[in-house]
């Protein structure tokens, strides 16, 4: 009994020496660093240009001295996994090694973003002392610089300007020049082309240019639609229109034709109006009959010139006195000058004209036969009235040209609202449109770029659509119809 006592006072003894010989147990330090974690949006740097870095602040405390500080910077990996933002991009500064209790040590991190792809990063900084580590989360948010975006928009804008602006005024005058270029090569290709119908379809090609030089696009398809209609129509019954134009050539060719007669002016007159409006006719056959009748009235001259000279060979048959002569030689005149100063068109006149000589032709020839049995009597029985030959008619002289009232145009208001009207729409495109997808698609999306086709198809894909926001608006303000505005 003893003995165990003893034996448990010895153990006793020696845990006790134990306890008391063991170095105390050192506490470990409480280490904090706010910012918990770092957030970092930036931009990145373009070539060439000179970007400041971006600093952030980490403040670390500690309830007991540490020594051996370092922070160290780890690659910070992108979402996709497929780039990461370097650690050397992103620089701790540390101004001493230790830190003392209750004595903040605040830590500068710069950011250098010049070389980093657009994205967003995650990753860690991890702060190492000699008692331990403390783990800093990262996130860092990268986009492109604001210049290319920005570029990339208004050339979506100017190209879809550009595209209305030819789809307005560009298409409609190529397909127009293409089709009068098209007339005109088959035009020269033609040499036996037909006078009037090259002055008809050129007077419709100058209509042409003049609508196109003032973009009245649908005053010039009109014209060159009605060129074309004319060319089409000679090409159809080219045969009949050449044969018709011979026959309009050769038609006053006449040895026995008294050209300068009055009523074969009015006839030629009437064959130049028929050769100049040629390209008017429907079609040959109207043509053919125009000149069909302008052939009936020249006979009907023809015709009547014959009977004059009938009637001049049956004068100079019958001889008589003096008198008797001049009679018939004024008779001869005063036909002859009726004759003449016929219209073609008025047939009737005509008729009574034949009459007339008809009349005198009968006359003449009754005193003829009866000289011949009486050729001893000394005086015919012949009676002539004679009529006087003399006298003019003076022509008539056209109607005075009637006044005009010139239309009173203000083509500097008009210019000036056009001028304001397109500025205005212009500023709507890139201003407004423009600038609100700018905002939308690059100012609020802090990773842009990092999906590079995405990212700037978006921005290209909105400033077509701001052009063509603004090309509806000014289409629709177009339908006003407005004073001024095309």
């Amino acid at each position: 009994m003893m003995r165990g006592q003893k034996t448990m006072m010895v153990l006793l003894s020696l845990a006790l020496n134990l306890v008391l010989v063991a170095p105390p147990v050192k506490a470990e330090p409480k280490v904090t660093i706010t910012p918990s974690n770092l957030t970092v949006v930036g931009t990145k740097c373009p070539v060439f240009f000179y970007c400041p870095v971006l600093k952030r602040r980490l403040v670390l405390q500690t309830n007991q001295a540490i020594a051996n500080l370092q922070i160290l910077s780890l690659d910070l990996d992108r979402t996709d996994g497929t780039t990461v933002l370097q650690g050397s991009a992103i620089n701790p500064i540390l101004s001493t090694t230790s830190v003392e209790p209750n004595q903040p040590l605040t830590i500068p991190v710069e950011f250098n973003l010049n070389d980093a792809k657009s994205g967003e990063f995650s990753g860690v900084l991890l702060a190492i002392h000699s008692d331990g580590q403390l783990v800093i989360p990262i996130i860092v948010r990268v986009k492109d610089h604001w210049l290319g975006p920005i570029f990339l928009l208004l050339l979506g804008v100017m190209v879809s300007i550009g595209m209305s602006a030819y789809r307005t005024d560009g298409r409609n005058r190529d397909e127009i020049v293409v089709l009068v270029s098209r007339i005109r090569t088959q035009m020269k290709a033609d040499p036996e082309l037909v006078k009037s119908f090259q002055v008809k379809i050129n007077g419709y090609l100058i209509d042409v240019d003049t609508d196109l030089t003032n973009k009245r696009w649908d005053e010039a398809k009109q014209a060159v639609a009605k060129a074309q209609t004319t060319w089409d129509k000679w090409r159809k019954s080219r045969e009949d229109w050449l044969a018709l134009s011979e026959f309009e050539s050769s038609f006053l060719d006449l040895d026995n034709l008294t050209t300068d007669a009055p009523y074969v002016q009015t006839v030629g007159s009437y064959l130049e109006n028929i050769k100049r409006q040629t390209a008017d006719k429907e079609n040959p056959e109207q043509l053919r009959k125009e000149l069909n009748d302008l052939r009936q009235q020249l006979v009907r001259y023809l015709g009547g010139e014959a009977k004059l000279e009938r009637f001049d060979n049956l004068r100079n048959e019958l001889t008589g006195s003096a008198q008797q002569e001049q009679a018939l030689r004024d008779i001869s005149q005063y036909l002859q000058q009726e004759l003449n100063n016929l219209s073609p068109t008025e047939l009737e006149a005509f008729q009574r004209w034949e009459q007339e000589i008809d009349n005198e032709l009968k006359q003449l020839d009754q005193a003829i036969k009866q000289q011949q049995i009486s050729n001893n009597e000394a005086q015919s029985n012949l009676s002539i009235t004679s009529r006087g030959v003399s006298s003019t008619y003076p022509a008539r002289l056209p109607n005075p040209v009637p006044d005009v009232q010139p239309l009173q145009l203000n083509p500097v208001g008009s210019a000036r609202n056009l001028f304001l009207f397109q500025l205005l729409s212009y500023t709507i495109a890139i201003f407004l449109l423009a600038g609100a997808g700018f905002r939308q698609l690059y100012v609020t999306q802090p990773t842009f770029g990092a999906n590079l086709w995405t990212d700037y198809f978006a921005l290209l894909a909105w400033g077509f659509g701001a052009e063509a926001t603004r090309d509806a608006v000014t289409k629709t303000i177009r339908e006003w119809k407005l004073p001024g505005l095309k």
